[in-house]
């Protein structure tokens, strides 16, 4: 079933081939249900059916090459508790929504940085080049949106280290090198304050919200990297990771992408080790710590600049969107828990695009007044 559910995923999200859109198409008029009155086990039982025609129709097509997994623009699809996948048909016209008029447009690179003297510079105005120096540190803002940390006088600038924060504000976002080459992507209503001069035996950031770190490989040997959060501990040497540690998300949530990092929370007495693709969460209460495999992609594709859902219930989602779009979003009436929702868009569109796309599964409908998006079932 695996490959038939994989080409599935690649259809609805945008990405499949002439040849594979081709293939799912002539199976979906073959095999779609006749009935509209059909129970929800006798759909699953047409769909399973679906299924072993769509591998049988994929092993005969030996020659189709699949394309590597990328991430594409889609129609987002409802996927039920029993597994079934609604499939739009590429020729489905979008309605006209009458919120478009009040649509909210899109985040960007927006931050604040605030130097050790306690000097504050909003990195949306500042103007390309260096905006700070302080005791053998230069702070220059690049053409691309990035701040770089560039060490002048190294022996001053380790014994004169202060702490430096940045901090995006909703609808905001923002990369920078540290000063030991680390790279680091912060994400929206979050901030990460940092020395502006590691020592050779401690490298140690705190980060509120979420953030994608690639720590450097280039600095002494045995030097721990260190992201502190309010329920986690997470060190490593070098190493990609993403850590989410929003204060208004039931989970704290470090994922590895490439290395090993250990994890430790309140509760626990030794470090966890995650391998890639592992992620480490608990839920800032009683649960203890869990490892799970995931695919790290839907983890970081905020940094890629896109909203990738993975079976998620509606308030996650919206929560979500109202960081990005600096929105409140209220609740009008309940959504049932069996509904989640699954699917790529890209963020850099206005709001109502993100909310045509969920609309779509007739699941959720949505109204906008001024900055609030109201959710009714």
């Amino acid at each position: 079933m695996k490959k038939a559910t994989d080409l599935l995923d690649k259809y609805n999200s945008g990405i499949a081939t002439d040849e594979e859109k081709a293939i799912v198409e002539s199976w979906y008029l073959k095999y779609e249900p006749e009935a509209t009155d059909l129970n929800p086990q006798e759909i699953e039982q047409e769909y399973l059916l679906g299924l072993e025609g769509l591998n049988r129709h994929m092993d005969r097509s030996s020659s189709m090459k699949l394309w590597p997994r990328m991430i594409a623009a889609a129609v987002v699809f409802l996927v039920l508790s029993i597994g079934i996948f609604f499939i739009f048909r590429s020729d489905q016209k979008l309605q006209a929504i009458s919120y478009r008029h009040n649509d909210i447009g899109i985040g960007g690179n927006r931050a604040v940085l605030t130097l050790a003297d306690g000097r504050k510079i909003s990195l949306t105005d500042a103007v390309n080049g260096t905006i700070a120096e302080e005791s053998g540190i230069k702070v220059t803002k690049t053409r691309d949106g990035q701040l770089v940390y560039v060490l002048s006088g190294k022996k001053t600038a380790e014994k004169q280290a202060g702490n430096n924060t940045i901090t995006t504000p909703k609808g905001g976002q923002y990369q920078i090198i540290l000063p030991d080459g680390t790279k680091v992507w912060l994400n929206a209503a979050s901030s990460l304050v940092y020395p502006t001069a590691f020592s050779a035996t401690q490298r140690e950031v705190l980060l509120k919200g979420e953030a994608y770190f690639e720590v450097t490989k280039q600095f002494p040997k045995k030097t721990p990297f260190i992201v502190q959060t309010d329920r986690a501990k997470v060190e490593v040497l070098g190493t990609h990771f993403n850590v989410n540690a929003y204060d208004n998300e039931p989970f704290t949530k470090t994922t590895l992408l490439e290395g090993k990092v250990g994890v430790s929370y309140p509760e626990t007495t030794h470090a966890m080790v995650l391998n890639p693709n592992q992620q480490a969460w608990n839920d800032k209460k009683t649960v203890p710590i869990r490892v799970i495999t995931v695919d790290p992609e839907y983890e970081v594709a905020w940094k890629k600049g896109w909203f990738m859902f993975n079976d998620e219930r509606i308030e996650s989602i919206m929560r979500k969107i109202a960081r990005w779009y600096d929105v409140e979003v209220v609740y009008e009436g309940k959504t049932s828990a069996q509904q989640v929702f699954g699917g790529t868009v890209n963020k850099f569109e206005n709001v109502s695009k993100v909310l045509e796309m969920l609309e779509l599964t007739n699941a959720v409908h949505f109204k906008i007044e001024g900055r609030k998006i109201t959710v009714m079932p």
